[in-house]
C-alpha cells in the first residue's frame, strides 16, 4: 500500500511483550527524530491520555504511531533485482511473490526495502529485503494492540533494524537472537561478496535441542549456498545475543563452523527505536497493515471526528439556547420593570394632568376675577358722560356685553365709547383682544331715546 508522506511533528514507538510495555517517544526536527522520554508500563497500567489519541489535533499536528511486530509471525526474505527507482521496486517483488512467500499471497501482507548498497557489491543491482506476515497474524496483533489502547498507523521488525545497524568488514554470517514469550526466534544472515545475499528466520527450542535445530538449519542454507554457487566456504560466525543465549549457542556453532565464534551484545533498544522511526519518517512503501484496514481505521477516525464536531456544536448550541433563555429572562425581568416603573409614572403623570387642570380651572377663576374688575373698571372710567349703561355682564368667561341708551343727538358718544375701549390696557397688553361694533335701534317709550349694545372679548394668556 503506498502512503502519503506528512510533515509528521512526533513519533511513538511502542514494544509490547507480554504483559510489559515501553514507549519511545520522539519529536521530528528537521526531519529527524529526537528522543523526548521512555515510557515503562507495567501490567493494567494503562497507557497516558492523548498519547494516541484521534482528535482534530492528530490533523494539525500528524503524528507516526509505530508498533514491533513479534518475530515469530514473520518471514524475512534477500533479494537481489537489477538496479531500480524506489517506486520500481515492490512491482518487482510482486511477480516474485509466489516464490518468496509460504503463504499463498492472498493470504499474506508484505513490505520490502531496498539496503544500501556496499562497497564490493555487484554492480548494476540492488538488495531488497522482502518482510512478510500472515494478513490473520497482523490483524490479530493490531487487535491485541488496541485492546492496549494503541493505534498502529506502520508495523516494524525491530530484528532488522538491527541488521541495518550491522557495519560488516568482510563475509560472514550473523546470527542476531532475540527471546520471546514463544522462545528464540533467530535472524540468520549471510553476508557475501559486498552483500547480504540471504536472510531469513528460525525459531528455535529451548536449550540445547535449540542449538541443534540452528546447526541443522545453518547446514540446510549452506548447502543451498553451495548449490546456488555464492557460498564456496563456511564465513566467519558472528552471534549478537545476551550473554546467557551467546554461551548457549557458541559451543554448537563454534564445532560447526570449525572456527572461534565471535559475541557482540544486542543494540540497544533506544537506538533500534530511534532507527526505526527514521526509516518510517522517510519510507514511502508498502505497509504492513491491510489496505482495508488502513481505510477502516481512517473512516472511523473521520467518523469520530464528526461525530465530536457534532457533540461539540450540540453542547455548544445547548449552551447558547441557555444563554438566551437567560437573557430572555433577564429581559423579560427589567421589562416587567421598566413597565412597573411606566405605570407608576403614568399614574403620577395623570395625576399631575389632574393637578394642572385644577390648577388651570383656579388660575381661570382667579384671572377671570381680575378681568371682571379690569374690564368693570374700564368700562366705568371711559364711559362717556352723556351714555347710560343699563347692562354689562360675562359671558362664557371671556366675552364682556355692554348695553345702554343715549339720546339720539350723542349717538357718536358710544362709537367714541366703543373704540376707547379697544385701545386700554391693562397690566402691559391690551385688555380686550376684540370689541365689536356697537349695535343701535330705537328704544320703546317716549323721549326720543336710542338703544345700543356691542360686545368685546377679553385678551387672556393660556393657562400654562
Amino acid at each position: 500500500m503506498k502512503t502519503s508522506s506528512p510533515r509528521f511533528q512526533s513519533c511513538n514507538v511502542f514494544a509490547l511483550s507480554g504483559a510489559n510495555r515501553k514507549v519511545w517517544r520522539f519529536q521530528i526536527k528537521a526531519g529527524e527524530p529526537v528522543p523526548t522520554e521512555v515510557l515503562v508500563l507495567g501490567p493494567g497500567k494503562p497507557l497516558p491520555p492523548g498519547l494516541t489519541a484521534g482528535d482534530w489535533r492528530r490533523l494539525l499536528q500528524p503524528r507516526l504511531n509505530l508498533a514491533w511486530l513479534p518475530a515469530d509471525s514473520v518471514f524475512v526474505r534477500a533479494v537481489e533485482l537489477p538496479a531500480a527507482t524506489p517506486e520500481e521496486i515492490p512491482e518487482m517483488i510482486e511477480f516474485q511473490l509466489e516464490r518468496l512467500s509460504p503463504l499463498p499471497p492472498a493470504q499474506v501482507v508484505w513490505t520490502v526495502e531496498a539496503v544500501e548498497g556496499v562497497e564490493g557489491g555487484t554492480p548494476g543491482s540492488i538488495t531488497a529485503w522482502v518482510t512478510l506476515a500472515s494478513r490473520t497474524a497482523v490483524e490479530e496483533w493490531l487487535a491485541r494492540l488496541e485492546q492496549e489502547g494503541y493505534v498502529a498507523d506502520q508495523l516494524d521488525l525491530p530484528l532488522l533494524r538491527e541488521l541495518r545497524a550491522c557495519r560488516p568488514l568482510g563475509d560472514g554470517l550473523w546470527l542476531l537472537v532475540e527471546e520471546t514469550p514463544t522462545g528464540r526466534v533467530v535472524l540468520v544472515a549471510w553476508f557475501l561478496e559486498g552483500r547480504w545475499r540471504e536472510i531469513g528466520l528460525i525459531r528455535l527450542a529451548e536449550g540445547a535441542a535449540g542449538a541443534t535445530q540452528l546447526v541443522d538449519e545453518l547446514t540446510r542454507n549452506a548447502w543451498a549456498g553451495e548449490f546456488g554457487g555464492w557460498l564456496k566456504a563456511l564465513p566467519p560466525v558472528t552471534v549478537q545475543a545476551d550473554s546467557v543465549v551467546a554461551a548457549d549457542l557458541e559451543p554448537a556453532l563454534q564445532n560447526w563452523s570449525g572456527q572461534a565464534v565471535r559475541t557482540e551484545p544486542r543494540v540497544d533498544e533506544a537506538r533500534v527505536a530511534e532507527a526505526a522511526a527514521r526509516y518510517h519518517l522517510r519510507s514511502t512503501g508498502r505497509s504492513l497493515i491491510p489496505t482495508d484496514v488502513a481505510q477502516r481505521r481512517r473512516n472511523e477516525f473521520i467518523d469520530s471526528l464528526w461525530i465530536r464536531s457534532l457533540g461539540v456544536a450540540a453542547v455548544v448550541y445547548l449552551a447558547f439556547v441557555f444563554c438566551f433563555m437567560v437573557a430572555l429572562k433577564v429581559q423579560e425581568y427589567r421589562l416587567d420593570s421598566v413597565r412597573d416603573a411606566g405605570n407608576a409614572i403614568a399614574q403620577t403623570y395623570t395625576n399631575s394632568l389632574q393637578l394642572k387642570a385644577q390648577i388651570g380651572i383656579l388660575q381661570d377663576q382667579v384671572a377671570l376675577r381680575f378681568a371682571a374688575l379690569d374690564a368693570w373698571r374700564a368700562a366705568v372710567e371711559a364711559l362717556p358722560e352723556t351714555l347710560t349703561l343699563a347692562q354689562l355682564d360675562f359671558t362664557r368667561g371671556r366675552a364682556l356685553e355692554l348695553a345702554g341708551t343715549v339720546s339720539a343727538d350723542n349717538t357718536a358718544e358710544v362709537t367714541r365709547f366703543n373704540s376707547q375701549l379697544k385701545t386700554i390696557e391693562a397690566n402691559g397688553q391690551l385688555l380686550f383682544a376684540r370689541v365689536d361694533p356697537a349695535t343701535f335701534f330705537p328704544a320703546q317709550g317716549p323721549g326720543g331715546s336710542v338703544r345700543w349694545s356691542f360686545k368685546a372679548e377679553l385678551k387672556r394668556a393660556e393657562t400654562p
